[in-house]
């Protein structure tokens, strides 16, 4: 194992969608933030020495090219594929069809078109709803594009592969068992592969966020799955402790509930009168906007197909989010707020002055006339891509950064961090053989009476204490049992040619350590029994000759500790033939790993 794995790890990555570039920033940010910070900021210095971040800014590097160094937005990965099945490849793609080195929007008249322009902003195109009746001229606006291979079809045979959050393994067939997600079968493009495979080796990460844009809110899973796969006390933990962290950085209201959840009795009962979502009223609310399931809970419908979120959180026992950064209404300082059924026209109206009177309107493009080969006289223009849903650049951007860099740095606070507390190894006697010997045995109790003898056995009582000093328990309510993960174990390690177990195998289970925070909103409720006295079941190994005391018999497995709580204490009973080193070892997968030489005394 190498030194990193040895910690907790926390995963963050950005640009899955080429086209959704803020995350990378904030990758960078935090990037920054934790090696600036580290050697001078004690908190940055104690979570980056406990723990391992594992930050990759750019999940689809081809899709994040072609949105910024060619203009043109895509959202998918590249694949080189014959999408109209003509026998080219890639041949119709978007064009700059006036050539000023951005792809925007082409608008033209046309009688079945589904926008108009705006009165106040001529800038703005509105779209009307289905069925509208308008008497102002109807335009369609497309991308900026024409048709290269002369089929009687634009862009059908772009770079564009698959959508990289639609082909992870979780969800991703249908109810039917059909296919539901994108790509050939799971991970079948490469940068999903590629994640599989880095996590698949790197079973110590415990936290995980996937920065996508736009809208300024977190999901959390699940999405491909209704709200039940979740373990209460996971919900407890997503909602009560981050969801309530997060909604509190981004200045939203806290629901009353995560305010005060020890009346979520009295709040279901009131959602029963008001509300026939029946995930929110088994839960007493109903998730805020800015922390929220894809998961379609009034039609009780999924979102959709394979998302990396769902995938870490059911398969590898992780607390997975996907954060949609940037919400101009609330990262824009002193950004006009805008109520009623016109919202989101205002709200664009604002932006285009925004931008106007901030970046010199270098963010948005004219409309000029240009004649379209196929669909003749129209205009060009309208945003540039890479600003139409990414944060604006300067102020807007820092202040996404920063806020999302203070949530990522609060979970890290959460990790778990394994720790000895105290190790002892007492030299009870020494005997060249165990003739004169004897030992008694009553339930876990053993008494040995010493013979007069003295020489090179050594009889040692081993005792070592292991806490959970961080603030989770070191997996997920499930997570140990899935495939993959294990529970938290202590080593005893010396030669093996020089120390025998007498009682107490080399390793001891631990079982999963909790943390020292209490759960708010969790009342036990699908949890393991009651906390129970600690009992050590005794096996038997096989002994060196001269211990007659203890019957010789086969091996068994190892020792499991039945305590409960963040911390765990264990015993062992050995012979040491002279003098060899000690040492305990206690690893956790996901909650870190300790070593600590002994002394005998």
């Amino acid at each position: 194992m190498k030194p990193y794995q040895g910690k907790p790890g926390f995963w963050i990555c950005g640009s899955t969608h080429g086209n959704e570039y803020t995350g990378t920033e904030v990758c960078l940010y935090i990037i920054d933030k934790l090696v600036s910070g580290y050697g001078s900021d004690d908190e940055v210095t104690r979570i980056v020495n406990g723990q391992t971040f594992y930050v990759c800014p750019v999940v689809n590097p081809d899709g994040l090219f072609n949105s910024l160094e060619k203009g043109i937005p895509q959202r998918q990965n590249s694949m080189k594929k014959d999408d109209d099945e003509d026998g080219k490849v890639n041949e119709d793609g978007y064009d700059d069809l006036n050539g000023d080195g951005h792809i925007t929007r082409f608008r033209y008249k046309d009688l079945k078109g589904q926008y108009i322009i705006d009165d106040e902003d001529p800038r703005l195109m509105i779209r009307l709803r289905r069925e509208q009746k308008t008497d102002k001229p109807r335009y369609s606006v497309i991308m900026e594009d024409k048709d290269n291979d002369k089929d009687g079809k634009r862009g059908e045979d772009s770079e564009r592969g698959i959508d990289l959050n639609r082909n992870f393994p979780e969800g991703w067939f249908r109810d039917n068992t059909m296919a539901g997600g994108q790509g050939d079968y799971p991970t079948s493009a490469p940068e999903t592969q590629a994640i599989a495979e880095f996590f698949t080796n790197h079973t110590n990460i415990l936290m995980a966020q996937n920065y996508h844009t736009s809208g300024g809110f977190t999901y959390r899973p699940m999405g491909t799955a209704p709200p039940t796969q979740l373990h209460p006390k996971d919900v407890a933990i997503f909602d009560f402790i981050m969801g309530k962290k997060y909604l509190e950085i981004i200045g939203e209201e806290v629901p009353k509930a995560w305010q005060k959840p020890e009346a979520l009795n009295t709040f279901k009962e009131e959602l029963k009168k008001t509300s026939k979502n029946k995930y929110a009223i088994s839960r007493g609310y109903v998730l805020p906007r800015g922390w929220r399931a894809s998961y379609n809970e009034e039609r009780d419908q999924r979102y959709n197909y394979g998302m990396a979120t769902d995938w870490m959180y059911m398969q590898l026992g992780i607390y997975a989010v996907t954060t949609e950064l940037w919400n101009p209404q609330r990262d824009i300082k002193d950004f006009p707020q805008f109520k009623g059924p016109d919202t989101r026209i205002q709200s664009q109206r604002a932006l285009l002055k925004y931008q106007d009177e901030k970046y010199g309107g270098k963010l948005f493009i004219s409309w000029n006339k240009f004649n379209h080969p196929e669909l003749g006289e129209g205009e060009i223009g309208g945003w540039i891509p890479k600003y139409r849903s990414n944060a604006f650049p300067g102020e807007p951007l820092i202040g996404v950064c920063e806020k999302h860099w203070q949530f990522e740095k609060f979970r890290a606070g959460l990790q778990p961090e394994i720790v000895i507390t105290e190790a002892k190894a007492r030299l009870l006697y020494t005997a060249k053989s165990a003739s004169d010997a004897v030992a008694s045995q009553k339930g876990d109790q053993v008494t040995i009476k010493k013979g007069k003898s003295k020489g090179k056995y050594k009889i040692i009582e081993v005792t070592a204490t292991i806490e959970n000093k961080g603030k989770l328990a070191t997996h997920l309510a499930r997570g140990a049992q899935l495939a993959g993960n294990r529970q938290d174990v202590v080593w005893l390690i010396g030669d093996r040619d020089r120390v025998t177990y007498l009682q107490g195998s080399p390793f001891q289970i631990l079982g999963v350590i909790e943390g020292t925070m209490k759960i708010p909103g969790y009342t036990g409720r699908g949890a393991p029994g009651p906390p129970q006295a600690q009992t050590q079941r005794r096996r038997m190994m096989f002994f060196p000759p001269g211990f007659p005391m203890f019957r010789r018999g086969p091996r068994y497995g190892p020792t499991r500790v039945e305590q409960t709580g963040p911390k765990r204490t264990v015993t062992w009973l050995i012979a040491v033939k002279g003098d060899t080193p000690l040492k305990i070892v206690a690893t956790s997968q996901k909650g870190g790993t300790q070593v600590k030489g002994l002394s005998i005394q």
